[in-house]
């Protein structure tokens, strides 16, 4: 079991009138835990070591600036902290020539920290369109401050290589992002270090979505290819919400400027202790298994739907994310999260390529299924999740509004 009942959630009580009010959200957004399948493409659930790691007293010294270079006394034992979680994260990763900090609030924080550190205000930066499943990090920022040049997917729903060569080729842009959001396919990295190599562009591979596969083998490695490396903590990996960076170490001095002073302030110290914990924690699980079980569902999901005669965006997944492309329905991608989150199935809407909706209605539904495989939810409720799913989709109707509550009384996360 990857969810041993040892790992429960334990519930934490604010006792006195003063923090009634409190108590009754918190009680509120427990029973939620307990009753919604959550899946959401970004969702999982953290280690509960990990969580207790939070409630820690590394808060009292605020130590703004790097390892090894801190403006404040006594740093020796965060420094210390971060050294080991680099060498935890080259373990994991099977390399051993980058840097890592891990100070960043979040993931787009941590993207934005690398492109502060070695962007001028008229470099080009070529990243995916959020329309083909880019994340908002990779364009908006950039917009407002360098010069965007943006990459679809093809008429096929692929990446098309060659085309990224052609534009590199072309403008020379400073830096090339890969990894996506809400494209759910695996990326050759080597492939695109090779475009950079002969470009002369620097590739950043934001690998949020997909930390846990390149661990497990089973994608390609952006190591030894990617000039920076970034993730957010609290998808794949069930870490906190938070962000890491790492870097070629010949960028380690351009990555911490731009951290501090430029990013943000002094470092929350017990989150980077939540991070470490969550790296032991991962050297302790079978990740390889955990990454099957994580496939084998999103599979089954692929099945189902593609049964109903429900399109898929890419036509599958090599992932835990699957896109249901609602373009040619009459129902919007909000209106069918809404009608799910009714059956209490929690997914996010989420555009598609060519979309003629706006971003608040959108005609697409991303779901993950990371929480799932998180809890080792059984097959047969698995199965029939997918199906209410699917039904909903082709029904354009809440068809069960309480089979997910009755299957979640199985898996008890919150105690």
């Amino acid at each position: 079991m990857i969810w041993g009942e040892r790992e429960l959630y334990r519930l934490n009580n604010f006792l006195g009138e003063r923090f009634e009010r409190i108590q009754t959200i918190i009680d509120s957004e427990y029973g939620n835990i307990n009753s919604y399948i959550n899946l959401i493409g970004s969702a999982n659930y953290a280690f509960p070591s990990v969580l207790k790691a939070l409630d820690t007293p590394f808060n009292l010294n605020p130590l703004e600036g790097s390892r090894g270079k801190r403006y404040f006394p006594m740093s020796r034992n965060i420094d210390e902290l971060n050294n080991l979680g680099e060498e935890l994260l080259n373990e994991l990763f099977k390399t051993q020539n980058y840097y890592a900090n891990f100070e960043p609030y979040s993931g787009t924080q941590a993207n934005h920290i690398v492109y502060q550190a070695i962007l001028s205000n008229d470099d080009k930066v070529l990243a995916m369109s959020p329309r083909s499943g880019g994340h908002v990090s990779h364009s908006l920022y950039l917009k407002q401050h360098y010069n965007l040049l943006e990459y679809d997917i093809t008429s096929n729903e692929e990446i098309d290589y060659d085309v990224i060569y052609k534009i590199c080729l072309l403008e020379r842009p400073k830096l090339l992002i890969a990894g996506y959001s809400s494209y759910p396919r695996a990326v050759d990295y080597a492939i695109l270090g090779n475009i950079c190599k002969k470009t002369g562009t620097l590739l950043l591979a934001d690998i949020s979505h997909t930390a846990i596969y390149i661990m497990a083998d089973t994608h390609i490695s952006p190591f030894e290819h990617a000039d920076f490396v970034t993730f957010t903590t609290h998808k794949t990996t069930r870490g906190i919400r938070g962000g890491i960076v790492m870097c070629k170490k010949k960028f380690t001095n351009d990555i911490n400027r731009a951290i501090f002073p430029i990013e943000q302030g002094a470092p929350k110290f017990n989150e980077v202790l939540a991070k470490l914990i969550m790296l032991y924690e991962l050297k302790e699980i079978d990740i390889n298994e955990y990454v099957n079980t994580i496939m084998k569902i999103s599979q089954k999901f692929v099945e189902i739907f593609v049964s109903y005669g429900i399109k898929i965006y890419t036509s599958g997944t090599d992932t835990h994310l699957i896109l249901i492309d609602l373009r040619n329905e009459e129902i919007t991608g909000q209106q069918c999260e809404s009608l799910l989150c009714q059956e209490h199935i929690l997914v996010n809407r989420n555009q598609l390529p060519n979309d003629k909706r706006n971003a608040f209605d959108a005609s697409g539904i991303r779901l993950g299924v990371l929480t799932l495989a998180t809890i080792n939810m059984s097959c047969n409720d698995y199965s029939s999740v997918a199906e209410i799913i699917a039904q909903t989709v082709v029904k354009k109707q809440i068809v069960d509004n309480s089979t997910a509550i009755e299957i979640m009384k199985r898996y008890n996360i919150v105690n």
